[in-house]
């Protein structure tokens, strides 16, 4: 039996098993009331060239990073989430003004120095979100 475990985990070492990451992809869940308004926000958040998939009626979801991927979905009973999505951006003067352009407000940007410059919003939904860069 020892013999059997101890290829077993050489086999599982030998693939990477035991070292690699625990998932691959991301996908964080926003509800909204109505997808199709929700969408036209969203496009304008993320910005024209961000990645869209409708995997089905009712769901859209946008690639925000690598691996991570923003779905947003019509809810019947639509309560806002309770958690914060941040996005780290290069300069986050220049994010909100281009927010701004189209409409967002992405709130006051407050700065804790040297550690970090970030902004708190919602979408029309009440989901909370907001902008970080950092020194």
């Amino acid at each position: 039996m020892r013999t059997l475990c101890s290829v077993f985990m050489a086999f599982f070492a030998m693939t990477g098993f035991a070292s690699a990451e625990p998932f691959q992809e991301i996908t964080v869940g926003v509800p909204v009331v109505s997808i199709a308004e929700a969408e036209t926000w969203y496009l304008n958040l993320l910005g024209s060239d961000v990645e869209v998939i409708k995997p089905f009626p009712g769901v859209v979801e946008f690639k925000v990073a690598p691996g991570v991927w923003l779905q947003i979905f019509e809810a019947d009973d639509q309560q806002p989430s309770r958690a914060i999505i941040r996005f780290l951006v290069d300069d986050i003067e220049t994010a909100q003004g281009q927010r701004a352009d189209v409409g967002i407000n992405t709130g006051e940007a407050i700065e804790i120095p040297n550690v970090v410059t970030f902004s708190e919003f919602t979408d029309p939904d009440g989901n909370a979100f907001g902008l970080y860069d950092l020194p």
